[in-house]
């Protein structure tokens, strides 16, 4: 799944000319945190988050000033004083590909500690993705189909815990009975044997998982 499969199209935007009262009052009416801006050509030129707004001189001296001194930072008193969105949002703006990869999307938005990510084409904004977003990909996830069968479910289980987790094929093994997914074979840490778990839990027409996976320490790190 890519950026543009889960990327909201019809985006709200504001304008570097637009008052700081009037993309308060837009944040509130949608109950929106943060809103990108765009020059007259559509190009994303940057982004008006909640944050921006904390050092506001409307707030009170201690907020407008941004510092403990009495005379605050030119910028500082930009940011607090101005009526222009273009004085105070930030322009650093973290953007992606219409065509990234849904994880990609998910760890730069983790890796960065932001609400949401603008969608760009060519440096033209074509949509943004929000955590609300990817919250409604995670779930409307299904857990992997495979084919109906005891046989087919265990080779499922053993071909994801080979590939995700890298497990030698030679020392684990999958059964099955009654419908239930037995674990056997050795790992080397907890954290492996409750990730095999796991593992065979997303697979769809397994059972009850018993794991019965025994941690057995690396001779080699010795």
């Amino acid at each position: 799944m890519l950026a543009k499969d889960i990327m909201s199209k019809n985006v709200l935007s504001l304008s570097p000319e637009h008052s700081i009262s009037h993309a308060a009052r837009m944040m509130l009416e949608n109950r929106i945190s943060g809103l990108p801006v765009c020059d007259n050509s559509g190009k994303l030129v940057g982004i008006l988050s909640e944050g921006d707004l904390l050092r506001r001189a409307e707030l009170g001296s201690a907020a407008g000033r941004g510092q403990v001194s009495d005379r605050p930072e030119p910028e500082a008193f930009i940011k607090g004083h101005s009526w222009r969105v273009g004085d105070v949002m930030t322009r650093d703006v973290v953007t992606v590909d219409e065509d990234v990869p849904l994880g990609r999307v998910a760890a730069i938005m983790a890796a960065n500690e932001i609400k949401r990510i603008p969608v760009v084409r060519a440096g033209a904004m074509v949509g943004i993705i929000s955590r609300s977003d990817i919250l409604r990909t995670i779930t409307e996830a299904t857990p992997d189909v495979v084919a109906v069968g005891d046989e087919a479910v265990r080779r499922a289980v053993l071909a994801r815990l080979c590939s995700d987790l890298g497990l030698d094929r030679g020392s684990i093994d999958v059964t099955i009975e009654n419908g239930n997914v037995s674990l056997w074979g050795q790992v080397e840490s907890e954290a492996i044997r409750e990730a095999a778990r796991v593992a065979a839990e997303t697979i769809s027409g397994a059972g009850g998982v018993r794991n019965r996976l025994r941690i057995v320490a690396n001779r080699a790190a010795v």
